[in-house]
């Protein structure tokens, strides 16, 4: 941002006059021949008395003065080029806003993963837990004759496979804890979530959303700078080609002696006017002026592909909340489902009515549904924030407005 600010009042500082305060001092030695004349004719001294005696004569000067230069803007040339770089000034600001939005939703998201890992994490366990019951009911009815070896080394193996399903899940939870602890800036012990809970409801999305909201979005305003800027560009590079005036000028002292550089009866000044006309220069100056029509219209395309992809997004981020709605209200029954389902089959396994294959099924689908069920809370939040950086911040006035 410093960057771009400072190259905009450079190139818009042209439009300005242009004055530097200087200072100079020069210093000459002339060598003469006296040919024979007298020392008093020639105003020196010679060295010797001969009629080849050298007289030399030295000459000091000390210069103060102001010096201004002025190009005179009669065409607009200068104010254009001072618009041009102002907008894309303005332009790298919006780019630098968009990226700072899109980093905090980034990071939000990365938060929201963060929590459901721990929630994931939760779940393994419990399911360890549950698995470590079983297993305990069958070793004592295996001990006791009651069970065959076929159910007791089944639950054995339950146990192992849900001691890996703990143990991956604790390591994305530690690998997201990082990541995050890196993103606040302190010293990733991979311990930052704690008990955390996915919230279950989110504001509403209102069911129309005004065009108007696209341009709230820093990157779009971005792309709109850019074709203003290339448009006085394309103005700038017309005007190059009709006569320039400039006005230049100087206002000072000038003495052989430096005590005397501040006396005005030693002052000296000029004034001038420069016109120059273009007249051959191998086209380029009309060159330059289709190179700035061509990235004109670049920018110009840039910025209807911004559009659409900005509409495109939107519309889609919208769908895929509809459609989460349905699917988590559909696994949400599911989850329930599958818990009374796994309750009933541990009930008749315990009375000796079913098997203990239908028991662990029960189980593996009960922990898969509530699984996915955590997935899809997260995506759900996840498709929320992506929709607040497609409509470049949140919708609540719309809300109020509607």
């Amino acid at each position: 941002e410093k960057i771009g600010r400072y190259n905009a009042k450079i190139r818009g500082a042209n439009i300005f006059p242009s004055v530097n305060l200087g200072f100079n001092q020069s210093g000459s030695r002339q060598n003469l021949s006296a040919f024979g004349f007298a020392d008093s004719f020639l105003g020196g001294q010679a060295s010797d008395s001969s009629s080849s005696s050298v007289i030399s004569f030295e000459n000091k000067t000390f210069g103060l003065g102001l010096n201004y230069q002025w190009e005179l803007d009669i065409w607009g040339r200068l104010l254009n080029e001072r618009i041009a770089a102002r907008k894309d000034y303005e332009a790298v600001k919006y780019d630098l806003s968009y990226l700072g939005f899109s980093l905090l939703v980034r990071s939000a998201i990365l938060f929201y993963q963060g929590v459901e890992a721990l929630e994931q994490s939760t779940l393994s366990k419990e399911s360890y837990a549950s698995l470590v019951e079983i297993r305990d009911l069958v070793k004592d009815r295996y001990e006791k004759g009651l069970r065959s070896s076929l159910d007791y080394r089944l639950a054995e193996t339950s146990v192992s496979t849900a001691i890996l399903e703990m143990e991956n899940r604790k390591n994305q939870l530690v690998s997201i804890n990082h990541q995050l602890e890196t993103l606040a800036g302190e010293y990733p012990t991979g311990t930052l979530l704690k008990q955390k809970k996915l919230p279950t409801n989110l504001p509403s999305i209102p069911k129309s959303i005004p065009a108007t909201i696209v341009e709230r979005r820093p990157d779009i305003r971005s792309l709109i700078l850019k074709v203003e800027s290339n448009v006085s560009r394309v103005s700038q590079a017309k005007r190059n080609l009709l006569p320039g005036i400039s006005l230049t000028g100087s206002l000072g002292t000038s003495s052989q002696d430096f005590d005397q550089l501040l006396d005005k009866d030693y002052g000296i000044w000029n004034l001038g006017v420069n016109v120059t006309a273009p007249i051959f220069n191998g086209k380029r100056l009309r060159s330059a002026v289709k190179v700035q029509e061509a990235a004109f219209e670049i920018s110009r395309q840039d910025l209807v592909k911004g559009l659409l992809k900005a509409f495109s997004e939107v519309e889609q981020l919208m769908y895929f909340d509809q459609s989460l709605k349905v699917q988590i209200n559909a696994m949400r029954s599911g989850v329930e489902q599958s818990k009374d389902a796994y309750n009933l089959s541990k009930e008749r396994y315990d009375k000796g009515v079913t098997t203990l294959e239908s028991v662990l099924s029960s189980q593996r689908q009960y922990n898969t549904i509530k699984s996915q069920y955590l997935q899809l809370q997260r995506q759900s939040i996840e498709n929320r924030l992506l929709l607040i950086l497609a409509l470049g911040g949140d919708f609540s006035y719309i809300n109020e407005g509607s």
